[in-house]
């Protein structure tokens, strides 16, 4: 049997003591929306209390599920201000998780006025239909699960956005279309207590504008019948307020209002595991539900899609190199939207210093550029470069810096600051960490010690993980230090230098969860590149355990908001330079400092969400 997480969304509170009243006695996650933005940790509780001056319902859920993820939380459950809990809810929805292994989500019984019974007398699969008899706190869930499928709340609705209902119902809708085994159990968990709703005034038009929105965002194909079974079905409770046919009509509103809202067509790779498409993907997840995207794969039926959602969007958005932007673009220009290229590289540069040039990929990307109405590199430092060497772009060149997916990585906040680990334990580490002791008073009580340096890039030439090689020989000779070197990536013009030294092991191209390992085992990891655009890997790195060293040429520096001049390669190019920081981060360390400076909160693919929004709105003016 594991453990329970509440994620509790509320607004106004200046303590933990609603966790009380509501009967909650195990962890929560509170989201606070308030006046400011601060988190704290308190033990007693086990309460993570977030404030935060976001509004919206599902926003603030949205982020608890955020949160969860990042605290590797398991099963969750949502929970509202008027939930009052059973002394043995814990228990229960426990042991139903046990009784159910493959479900995915687990819906049980709150009783409230306008429901006294269970939906169902039995356990059994909820369907869609029923899904719209929920209420949110009902919704508990395997947070493995949920990340899996992308879900999240749609913020467009729920109490205090747009439209002011139907996110638990849209939430279920999706959760079932995304394959995952919904189960009802009825067993009564909670009642609730009297508390003015802050979304329901009555059968009004507003009400059914929204309700209209809201089945139309669950299912265009069943909204026609959706509409009709509703309005059938709740007739004796609006017949003296709107009418029937007044009913319909105001759904018929919503429907008509949610297809105006605007609309971004994102079209890149999302579903391959390369450095853009992981970009793209984290973007997709953070826009708009309403967001359009590419599913196709073949070439022909990828360019009718193209063709189709340009006509339905209000701006298309290019992320990565690719031909097909080049016809993207100029459907965009026929459809009269703007246009925006995401670069996440300079093709054209950096295949020249990693000397494999190619002509018809460097004129494809000027082509982009040329076409684009925005140009926005992933980095500020990238955004300068390209107005330096592209100044007949300049003016139409900016940058949105790219986003870390949060919840992939364990941080675990306590009172004391952040500790992370990208794992479930450093017991891989080959060499314990002797950094903390007493009795380590200099560099050479590590003389015989071996440490692991990891750098990624393979044999790429811009990645200069050749004088990284030089450094290394430099501590081994000069100072007896047994150093080891990991490499990561694929070959390149370097590799048979690199691989020379004896020192050295190659692993070529690596999956996801073998770098995962492969960082928790190495000590210090440093990204010496001498052109990087962004480059995720020391965040990576970092959050695995390994203090880091960063050359000033690459884009993810403007991430860390506590770097020092021992952190940063001035010259990628000098050997000695890099030597001597090796050494400094032997004895000092910093993955600690960098850490606790980490901001997590604007460095989400959430915040460069809100900004590409922005961006998009202010073209359009």
């Amino acid at each position: 049997m594991g453990s329970l997480t509440v994620l509790l969304s509320a607004m106004g509170l200046s303590d933990t003591s609603l966790l009380r009243k509501l009967g909650i006695s195990g962890s929560s996650i509170v989201i606070n929306q308030a006046s400011s933005e601060e988190r704290e940790y308190f033990p007693e509780e086990d309460c993570l209390f977030i404030t935060t001056r976001e509004r919206g319902l599902s926003k603030s859920r949205n982020m608890a599920i955020r949160e969860a993820a990042m605290q590797r939380k398991e099963l969750c459950i949502f929970c509202d201000n008027d939930v009052l809990y059973e002394k043995d809810y814990e228990e229960k929805i426990l042991s139903a998780f046990d009784r159910n292994p493959d479900s995915d989500i687990l819906v049980f019984f709150i009783e409230r006025p306008e429901r006294h019974k269970p939906v169902f007398k039995e356990e059994r699969r909820l369907d869609r239909l029923h899904a719209m008899k929920i209420f949110s706190p009902e919704i508990a869930f395997r947070l493995s699960s949920v990340k899996r499928a992308g879900l999240k709340m749609d913020e467009l609705f729920g109490a205090g956005a747009k439209y002011g209902m139907g996110e638990e119902n849209i939430f279920l809708f999706d959760a079932v279309k995304a394959g995952l085994k919904t189960t009802y159990v009825p067993v009564r968990i909670a009642g609730t207590v009297e508390n003015e709703s802050s979304w329901f005034k009555g059968y009004t038009e507003e009400f059914f504008r929204n309700r209209g929105a809201g089945y139309y965002r669950m299912s265009p194909f069943l909204w026609p019948f959706l509409c009709l079974q509703f309005a059938l079905r709740k007739r004796g409770l609006y017949r003296d307020s709107i009418g029937f046919f007044g009913a319909l009509r105001g759904m018929g509103k919503g429907k008509k209002e949610y297809l105006s809202e605007r609309r971004i067509f994102l079209a890149g790779d999302h579903y391959s595991g390369t450095g853009p498409a992981n970009a793209t993907r984290g973007l997709l997840r953070a826009l708009p539900s309403n967001t359009l995207y590419l599913k196709s794969r073949g070439k022909i039926s990828r360019a009718l899609e193209i063709w189709r959602k340009t006509a339905a969007a209000d701006a298309a958005v290019f992320s990565g190199h690719s031909r097909q932007n080049i016809f993207g673009m100029k459907c965009a220009a026929v459809r009269g939207i703007p246009s925006v290229y995401i670069m996440h590289g300079a093709v054209e540069y950096e295949n020249t210093i990693n000397r494999v040039p190619d002509e018809k990929m460097a004129a494809d990307e000027r082509e982009m550029m040329r076409l684009a109405d925005r140009i926005l590199a992933v980095s500020p430092m990238f955004s300068e470069w390209l107005k330096e060497h592209y100044p007949e772009y300049a003016g139409k060149t900016g940058y949105l810096t790219n986003g870390v997916e949060w919840s992939e990585y364990y941080v675990n906040l306590t009172a004391d600051g952040r500790e992370q680990i990208n794992g479930d334990s450093q017991d891989l580490q080959d060499v314990p960490d002797l950094r903390d002791s007493q009795d380590v008073p200099d560099l050479w009580d590590y003389v015989n010690r071996p440490v692991s340096v990891l750098s990624v890039g393979g044999g790429m030439p811009r990645k200069r993980i050749n004088v990284i090689c030089e450094a290394v020989k430099l501590l081994r000779e000069r100072e007896g230090l047994d150093i080891r070197l990991d490499v990561a990536g694929d070959k390149g013009a370097d590799s048979a230098e690199i691989d020379a030294f004896d020192f050295v092991r190659d692993h070529g191209i690596l999956g996801r969860e073998e770098m995962k390992t492969l960082y928790r085992r190495s000590r210090i990891f440093i990204q010496n590149s001498i052109f990087e655009t962004f480059g995720l890997a020391p965040v990576e790195a970092l959050l695995s355990g390994c203090d880091i060293m960063i050359s000033r040429f690459c884009g993810v520096t403007v991430l860390f908001r506590e770097l020092k001049e021992t952190d940063i390669i001035n010259d990628p190019g000098d050997a000695q330079e890099i030597a001597e920081k090796i050494r400094l981060l032997i004895n000092n360390g910093n993955n600690k400092r960098l850490t606790a400076a980490l901001n997590i909160g604007e460095t989400g693919w959430e915040r460069r969400a809100e900004e590409l929004c922005r961006i998009l709105e202010d073209m359009k003016k």
